[in-house]
This record gives structure tokens, sequence and C-alpha cells, in this order.
């Protein structure tokens, strides 16, 4: 009976203390605009794609820091303007450097975007999607950005497996001028053992 007393009366007693709440919490702040302790799963991912499309675009000689690039004429390299342009910014450059005397100006999503590569197109694609998503997080997730996000995690790994295809595809040599035919010598054949007289004895008739 004192056992049960003793229970009850430990979860009805007084409650344990609790640390008090810092003063420097800003209330107007939202709990979902604060920076997480730890990346998310699906921060992670994105990483991890970004970094695959990022390293296609460094492999054909592309920028891979975020930004505003603009072209000159007759050359093929794109020049850093600036990590964020405003609208107003974006005109006034195109005023100061006419895309009709041959300037070009494009974000590091778009670079590849009109490459005569597959990969290059598809890492274009990735890249747009996942600042797409990014963009969309500071928002209400819809349906949309769901289907994006599947359809982003699937034209990865297609990507992924196809240069993995075309990493690990075999050079084929014409028969008889492979490294092992060259290398290794054709196997001797013995001449048949000539007959005896005993051979031709048992010779059947």
């Amino acid at each position: 009976m004192r056992g049960g007393r003793s229970l009850i009366s430990g979860l009805l007693g007084r409650r344990p203390d609790v640390a008090p709440v810092a003063d420097d919490i800003d209330p107007f702040v939202r709990a979902d605009d604060a920076t997480p302790a730890e990346p998310d799963p699906l921060s992670l991912a994105l990483d991890e794609i970004e970094a695959g499309a990022l390293d296609i675009y460094a492999k054909a000689g592309l920028p891979t820091q975020a930004g505003h690039y603009r072209q000159g004429p007759d050359t093929d390299g794109w020049v850093l303007v600036a990590a964020q342009l405003t609208p107003q910014e974006r005109f006034a450059l195109a005023l100061d450097h006419p895309p009709e005397q041959g300037w070009r100006f494009a974000r590091l999503e778009d670079l590849g975007a009109r490459s005569d590569r597959e990969d290059l197109r598809a890492a274009s694609r990735l890249l747009g999607d996942i600042a797409r998503l990014r963009a969309s997080r500071r928002e209400v997730l819809t349906q949309d950005h769901l289907l994006t996000a599947m359809e982003l995690g699937a034209a990865w790994r297609a990507l992924r497996d196809t240069r993995a295809i075309h990493a690990s595809r075999l050079n084929l040599s014409a028969p008889g001028t492979g490294p092992d035919l060259m290398t290794e010598p054709a196997p001797q054949i013995s001449p048949p053992p000539t007959p005896t007289k005993r051979d031709r004895r048992r010779k059947p008739r």
C-alpha cells in the first residue's frame, strides 16, 4: 500500500524544473525560417544531386559558381557578373551589352541548356529543378512540388546510370587483333600418329 501511495505521490508531485527560455529568441521570426541544426534528408539529397550536376559542368569546362553570367561576342567562355541581379540590373546590363551584337546572358542553371551534349542539357535541367525546389521550401509545398521532386530523383538516377555505363564500356577489337589473341600463342596441334603394321592388319575389309 505504501508503494502505491509513493507512486501516486510521485506522479502528482512537483514537476521537475524546466530550463528557462532564452531571452534572445526573436518572436517575429517563424520557427520554420530558422536554420536547422542538422541538414534534413531532402537537403542532403538536393546537395548530392547538385554536386553531381556541377561535376558534369566542370568536366565540360563550364562554371560551377552560382550566379549570373555573360558571354561576349565571338567568345566561348562565360564570365561571372554577380551572384544576384535584380530585374532592373539585368535590364541595364542588356542595354549596355545588346544581345543583337552577340552578347549572351544566362544563370548558372541555364548554361548547359542549349548544348549539343545530352548530359549537359540533363545537368541544366537538374540544376533548374533544384533551384525551384529550394525556393518552394520557403512557401507552401504543393502537389506540383512533390511531382518535381520525384521527377528530379528519377532523372538523376537515369543520368548517373548512363554515365556509369559509358565509363565501364569495353573497347572491342576485331577478331585476331585483340591484345589477348596477339600475346597468347595459338595451341599447337600434333599430327596424327603413323599407323603401324598391326593397325593395318586390324583394318576391316
